[in-house]
């Protein structure tokens, strides 16, 4: 879903980075770095950042900016915060960019569509699913792991294919078939997001920043 620098116009690409800037900067300046100053804790974030670099490798794909591979953003907002998520999602893309050669002028498109927009996602689906929802482990793990991780790269694949068709850099009928093999990827997406948090929250709920055991497993 990386979408290479020389397809996209100058001018989107220079709103793309005024708008990570525009997230990324009070990502930083309202993080809660206090959650990580143990060492534990960096390391746990530290080593999904690898992990996920390590995922975002294995792509395929059926033209140049419309590659598949699966992102782990559900994943990283659940346990660290959209602060935090926001903050790796940019080291992963810069990893991604300089190892695929996508180009640095398209950083910011291609971290705001495969970063920012899923965790912002997860975040407001959160939000509705703790207000609305009953406290419950399996609709924590199934609804905001599972079925939402699963949505999210449906949510990114369409916005990636709408922008290029907006540039007019994709024709149809390449976007048809990119937007036919998404319900695939969707559920590998939700299998990798639900089946490690739910892993994770079994052994080391301490990890997940979202799961508060007063509501989930008292309530």
């Amino acid at each position: 879903m990386d979408i290479p620098a020389d397809l996209l116009p100058t001018a989107v690409l220079w709103a793309g980075g005024i708008l990570w800037m525009l997230l990324f900067v009070p990502a930083l300046v309202t993080a809660p770095w206090a959650k990580i100053r143990d060492s534990e804790a960096q390391h746990v974030f530290l080593g999904a950042v690898v992990v996920l670099c390590l995922l975002w490798v294995m792509r395929g794909g059926i033209r140049e900016g419309l590659d598949l591979h699966l992102l782990g953003m559900t994943l990283l907002c659940l346990m660290f915060e959209w602060q935090f998520a926001l903050l790796a999602a940019s080291l992963i893309v810069a990893v991604s960019t300089w190892q695929g050669g996508y180009g640095w002028a398209a950083f910011g498109v291609n971290t705001v569509l495969m970063g920012a927009l899923p965790i912002l996602f997860t975040r407001v689906a959160l939000y509705f699913s703790q207000r609305h929802l009953p406290h419950n482990y399996f609709i924590y793990v199934l609804v905001n792991a599972f079925l939402v991780g699963a949505l999210s790269v449906l949510l990114v694949g369409l916005a990636s294919a709408g922008l290029q068709h907006l540039a007019g850099v994709q024709p149809a009928r390449n976007l048809v078939e990119f937007i036919m093999i998404l319900p695939l990827l969707m559920f590998g997406e939700g299998f990798i997001n639900g089946g490690t948090l739910a892993l994770v929250v079994a052994y080391r709920p301490r990890w997940v920043a979202t799961f508060h055991d007063r509501w989930y497993l008292r309530d």
